[in-house]
């Protein structure tokens, strides 16, 4: 199996000193895909406080800059896009009634991959949620996309894959509501997608190693979401203890991006 962690909120506001604290004795030996806002809104509802009147670009803070970028040289992360703004137009997240969705993946995208001189394969929508235009706009610049929990909102996609993957993961869903996250990535012909296993202070440490147990037996990906922006005390602890229970199992740690581009069976979990 391979074991990956998503984090997200990474933007303008972003302490250096707390992905440190929060990742500093991890990511050595398990890379972190850090989801980031490229042009953090002054009305974020990202995990973070702003404070400036205008949207900040994630170059302007030099000393994250500085500090992501001597982590990818060393390997132990990779940039995802998450969101462009990080707001909450008409009350809805970004991806979902946004405006100019395909402008802002674009240059989203091209403002992170510029300043880090790297690579940007995955798209992680904020509050996991997307419209059809939004998964359009994410496609059509040929990003994948790392998700959260559930089967809605889901987009019909105009691919024949689509519609037999779709209905493999809805059967999936049926038998486990939340109890389990599909164990694969998906292909839905369009794009590829990953479910993820959001892990917070409040997060039941047995269900989350029953999870980790149910893909380790279908030798699939677990993907832990977390944010460390807003990661207590508690949450810091139960990071640490999936992260041990996890190395013991000796799984694959791997980035987001790595997990996706993996040639996994992709069969249905139920048999």
């Amino acid at each position: 199996m391979k074991f990956c962690i998503r984090d997200d909120d990474t933007c303008y506001y972003t302490d250096p000193e707390v992905l440190e604290s929060i990742f500093g004795n991890i990511w050595d030996e398990v890379p972190i895909t850090l989801a980031c806002i490229p042009m953090v809104s002054p009305d974020t509802d990202a995990l973070v406080d702003a404070t400036e009147s205008v949207p900040m670009p994630i170059a302007a803070n030099t000393a994250l800059r500085s500090y992501l970028a001597d982590r990818l040289r060393s390997g132990a992360i990779e940039l995802a896009l998450h969101g462009y703004h990080h707001d909450t137009p008409e009350g809805q997240p970004e991806f979902v009634t946004g405006r100019a969705l395909d402008e802002k993946v674009r240059a989203g995208r091209q403002q992170l991959e510029r300043t880090f001189d790297t690579t940007v394969q995955l798209f992680v929508p904020p509050h996991v949620r997307l419209s059809n235009r939004g998964v359009r706009a994410v496609r059509r610049d040929g990003l994948d996309i790392v998700r959260g929990y559930g089967p809605r909102p889901r987009e019909i996609q105009p691919h024949p894959r689509w519609w037999t993957s779709f209905a493999r993961f809805l059967s999936f869903h049926a038998r486990y509501r939340r109890e389990f996250r599909f164990p694969y990535p998906i292909d839905y012909g369009t794009h590829r997608e990953v479910y993820s296993h959001r892990l917070s202070g409040r997060t039941d440490m047995d269900w989350c190693k029953r999870a980790f147990d149910y893909i380790e037996r279908k030798d699939g990906v677990f993907c832990l979401s977390v944010h460390a922006n807003g990661l207590s005390d508690a949450g810091k602890r139960k990071l640490d203890e999936i992260v041990a229970y996890a190395k013991r199992r000796d799984p694959e740690f791997v980035t987001a991006s790595e997990a996706l581009a993996a040639d996994h069976r992709g069969e249905s979990p139920q048999r």
